[in-house]
């Protein structure tokens, strides 16, 4: 029969691998929704006086949408300036910035939202970025770190208890007769 700490330990692997495994499911979920969802910006160049722009599509107003931008100008005077237009052309969201900037907001209607970014400044400039709706962190994730948490605990338990196990066998006088 199995003592106790072994038991334990059997317990925590599973609590552990189980954990890990939920884990990277939810994430693989969390990153395809991510892609599905958003428009991603790389290292795309905004020349002077130009504009960047990017459509997305709105199907749910119950969720904000999220603008995340990142310039690497090729000087330190640059200004750029963003701006959100809604299905009907308004102008929902405006914004001026140099280097870095974040901002959301709550969509009123379903429909294709512009984001256009205007180069104010005389020299060229990369943008990085994202647009779109941030998914969630789903219960999936946080099921599966709590599980590997729990796997650790109980690992870490075990090891003590077949420890102290072990510890008791020597102690005891063997019954020779």
């Amino acid at each position: 029969m199995l003592k106790r700490g072994y038991i334990i330990l059997i317990v925590g692997g599973i609590l552990l691998i189980a954990g890990v495994i939920l884990s990277i499911f939810s994430v693989g979920s969390f990153a395809n929704q991510f892609m599905q969802e958003n428009i991603v910006l790389s290292q795309a160049t905004v020349r002077p006086s130009e504009s960047l722009d990017a459509a997305l599509q709105i199907n749910d107003t119950a969720r904000s949408v999220s603008v995340a931008l990142h310039s690497e100008p090729e000087s330190t005077n640059v200004t750029l300036r963003e701006t959100v237009r809604d299905p009907n052309g308004r102008i929902i969201n405006t914004n001026e910035f140099s280097k870095d900037f974040v901002t959301t907001f709550k969509p009123n209607i379903t429909g294709e939202y512009i984001l256009l970014i205007s180069n104010l400044g005389s020299n060229n400039v990369n943008i990085d970025g994202i647009f779109g709706l941030l998914p969630p962190v789903g219960g999936g994730i946080i099921t599966g770190v709590i599980l590997f948490i729990l796997g650790l605990v109980a690992l870490i338990v075990g090891v003590i208890f077949t420890i102290l196990d072990r510890r008791r066998e020597k102690r005891r006088p063997s019954l020779t007769r």
